[in-house]
């Protein structure tokens, strides 16, 4: 794994009279990638390995070192949005930015085809560092009825508003979880399409869910 060295922070890399004009000057690449994809101070979005990589070098090592990356990235402090899509970062990864003393709460997080599967949904779903998401999009992550359930009986995701789950596969038990989750409860949009979930009971008790009263939009199929 590649070295990940101390950085300054936001006020730092932009004020220091050394290098002026180039706050990014001490920075390796792969630093200076994600300082340049971190939008008014508040949004980071990397959506594309191949900022970093070849096509070919989209390893679950590259999402860890990424993960390291991010977690210890001061310039990060200030964000509310984390989007990273398509970099393997895999429950390993997750892990890392889960244990992060840098990162802040973020209230919109998307993680979408970065191999998290269920390991890494638990570990998502039980982090304190994700406790103020209200927009939540995992789609693409290999996430069964035991992710599902992991989430619709999370101690931290208690604010939700929103849940992508679209091309996963939870099926019909994982449906009934969030149907049945008092955790979930928020909820005002959640999307299943593409999730396997076949029994037109389980779309009804979707649908009629007492738990879920303050949806609005519901896709399933």
């Amino acid at each position: 794994m590649k070295k990940v060295e101390k950085l300054k922070n936001w006020e730092e890399l932009c004020n220091d009279g050394e290098q002026y004009g180039d706050p990014t000057s001490e920075l390796t690449q792969d630093q200076k990638i994600i300082f340049e994809n971190i939008k008014d101070q508040k949004v980071l979005k990397i959506q594309d390995a191949y900022l970093f990589v070849k096509r070919n070098e989209v390893t679950r090592a590259h999402g860890i070192h990424l993960a390291s990356l991010v977690s210890d990235f001061e310039p990060l402090n200030s964000v509310h949005t984390i989007i990273i899509t398509h970099n393997n970062l895999g429950p390993e990864g997750i892990k890392i930015i889960a244990e992060s003393n840098s990162l802040p709460k973020v209230d919109y997080l998307h993680l979408g085809s970065n191999n998290l599967g269920d390991e890494g949904i638990e570990i998502l779903a039980s982090c304190d560092l994700f406790s103020e998401v209200k927009t939540l999009n995992l789609e693409q992550n290999g996430i069964t009825e035991r992710g599902a359930k992991a989430l619709a009986t999370s101690s931290a995701l208690t604010k939700l508003t929103s849940l992508n789950l679209v091309d996963n596969r939870i099926g019909d038990q994982g449906a009934l979880a969030i149907a049945n989750s008092d955790i979930l409860s928020n909820l005002t949009y959640l999307h299943l399409g593409g999730n396997r979930v076949k029994s037109e009971a389980t779309k009804t008790a979707l649908r009629e869910s007492k738990n879920l009263s303050q949806l609005k939009t519901l896709k399933v199929f």
